[in-house]
């Protein structure tokens, strides 16, 4: 993917707003046109063919699209678990992440495995066991084809399951379609013991990065070198997006508008554009 504003396609996470017509939504949208994103990822709590239209609609009149459908939110309402040692909590689990990646298709998107992984507690063999048939599950559906799934790497504090880089790929290996992971460099930050080392080991196995400062706020208001990691993406040939993703300082717009800016500069510092 090209791009002529910042070093990689930008994107950014939001929730799911009550209506797509509220004006604070309409508002944040209008940020991003203005400050060239390419597109969003959103936690989405409707999955129905109607909604999605209009999702469709309403980020295609601001010249964005859906990157990924963030399945945390929907999943922590409806207590689902991909590694659940109860089945009917695993099977359910898995039904409500096909039909998340029937929806992601329809915009060309992916589907982040964070949350829906499983919490931070439990027995580490069974819940490993029972995600692991989860995913085997989707790619014998063949659900993993229709769109692809990020299993996103999460930290210790926050998730049992998948907590680096070498995890992740180990869970994956061996599925009929390609599940991915997806690295956060907040998360990365606490449990990797080189973020750009992970990065260049497990490279073609994400296509997306959350770029996350270490106390968790946008890119640039923390302490992370997010110039050596473009650096090293860029030695690398990466050719996908980063993806803001964190809590908000100021406010949303104001702290969008800093890090965009904040990664625009890396971008001209690294020569991207030469």
């Amino acid at each position: 993917m090209h791009t002529e504003r910042y070093p990689y396609p930008l994107c950014i996470q939001l929730a799911a707003p009550e209506s797509l017509d509220a004006p604070e939504f309409l508002d944040t949208l209008n940020v991003l046109k203005d400050s060239g994103f390419y597109g969003i990822e959103m936690n989405l709590l409707d999955f129905s063919q109607a909604y999605a239209g209009r999702l469709k609609e309403t980020l295609e009149h601001f010249g964005l699209r859906l990157t990924m459908i963030a399945s945390g939110a929907f999943a922590n309402r409806n207590g689902l678990s991909l590694s659940s040692p109860d089945q009917d909590v695993r099977a359910k689990s898995v039904q409500a992440l096909g039909g998340m990646l029937d929806c992601a298709a329809g915009f060309g998107a992916g589907v982040i495995c964070g949350f829906i992984k499983g919490g931070p507690s439990g027995d580490k063999t069974v819940a490993s066991r029972q995600l692991r048939a989860s995913l085997e599950e989707l790619d014998r559906l063949g659900k993993t084809a229709a769109a692809p799934l990020y299993l996103e790497a999460t930290n210790h504090y926050e998730a049992l399951l998948v907590n680096t880089l070498e995890e992740g790929a180990a869970l994956t290996a061996g599925l009929s379609h390609p599940v991915y992971i997806l690295p956060d460099t907040y998360h990365m930050n606490i449990e990797e013991t080189s973020t750009t080392a992970a990065l260049t080991q497990y490279a073609g196995h994400y296509h997306n990065l959350h770029v996350s400062d270490n106390n968790r706020y946008f890119p640039g208001i923390g302490a992370i070198d997010f110039a050596g990691i473009m650096r090293q993406l860029k030695g690398l040939g990466y050719d996908g997006t980063i993806t803001i993703e964190g809590r908000v300082l100021k406010s949303l717009a104001e702290d969008t508008v800093f890090s965009a800016g904040y990664l625009a500069g890396i971008g001209a510092q690294l020569g991207f554009w030469e």
